[in-house]
């Protein structure tokens, strides 16, 4: 638990409910009614909210609502209101950065130019990691939602940088999380936009390896991104089927990601016609 000495009663408090809050958190990834987890979610990351205003820089606190803010957009929000997405996105990037800077990253540390944002990677350790991890993601998510906007367009390489750092530092990290991002960061866009084909295979495949296929949204992001980029429908049908026939609980304690894996499946199988 985060140390209490010279804390006000209001953060000690704060602290004492973190086993609490942490214990809620796993209670919803491993929910089965994704309908039910959506609409519990929006409180659960208001009462976190509530209590970083009395603990304002308690990490836990802090990593939660990076994730889920994260987590929230991608899962329930980015396909049908992308606007909705992209400021959750935005707001869960906010978290992360709080404690990267708590750790002595620069507070501006998104609008530095790509060479000073690089130094101040080289400046983290691998401490870091998980806060640089949904720092990355959030920002990731947000930028492939608005790739027409030249700032978006401007952060690519600062995205990929960060999101290198966290691969070199583990590759495991989160479900092998740093290959699927690289997976969909090159398999989401085309050549012209920056996409290598070859680089998101590549690191789809070492996702599955090290998951050994059971974190299922790897499998349907491979499908949506580099399956539709280079038009192989037999790919992305083989991959969606797979997510549909495997059992939910194959990850327990990733429950809800992998039901909203077959959710989402299930909704490209029925555009195939439309995205071939």
């Amino acid at each position: 638990m985060v140390g209490v000495a010279g804390c006000s009663t209001s953060q000690i408090a704060s602290r004492f409910a973190v086993p609490l809050v942490t214990g809620q958190y796993d209670s919803l990834n491993e929910e089965s009614d994704p309908l039910l987890a959506a609409t519990a979610i929006p409180a659960s990351l208001k009462m976190l909210e509530g209590m970083v205003k009395s603990d304002e820089d308690n990490p836990v606190l802090l990593h939660k609502l990076a994730e889920g803010f994260c987590s929230y957009a991608f899962s329930f929000v980015e396909d049908e209101n992308p606007q909705r997405a992209s400021l959750l996105y935005l707001r869960g990037r906010a978290y992360a950065l709080r404690i990267l800077v708590k750790a002595g990253a620069a507070a501006e540390l998104p609008d530095l130019p790509p060479e000073q944002f690089q130094k101040s990677l080289e400046r983290m350790d691998a401490g870091d990691l998980p806060s640089l991890f949904w720092f990355g993601q959030c920002w990731a998510g947000w930028l492939l939602l608005n790739l027409h906007d030249m700032e978006a367009f401007a952060a690519l390489p600062k995205v990929e940088s960060a999101m290198r750092q966290t691969l070199e530092w583990d590759e495991s990290f989160h479900y092998a999380g740093p290959h699927m991002f690289f997976g969909g960061f090159y398999g989401a866009r085309s050549k012209m936009l920056g996409g290598d084909p070859e680089k998101s295979k590549h690191h789809f495949e070492r996702n599955l390896e090290l998951t050994e296929n059971k974190f299922l949204m790897t499998q349907m992001l491979y499908a949506k991104t580099y399956a539709v980029q280079t038009q192989n429908r037999e790919l992305f049908e083989r991959l969606l089927k797979i997510v549909l026939a495997t059992p939910g609980d194959v990850l327990p304690e990733q429950r809800l990601a992998n039901e909203v894996a077959k959710l989402k499946a299930q909704n490209l199988l029925e555009a195939a016609d439309d995205l071939f």
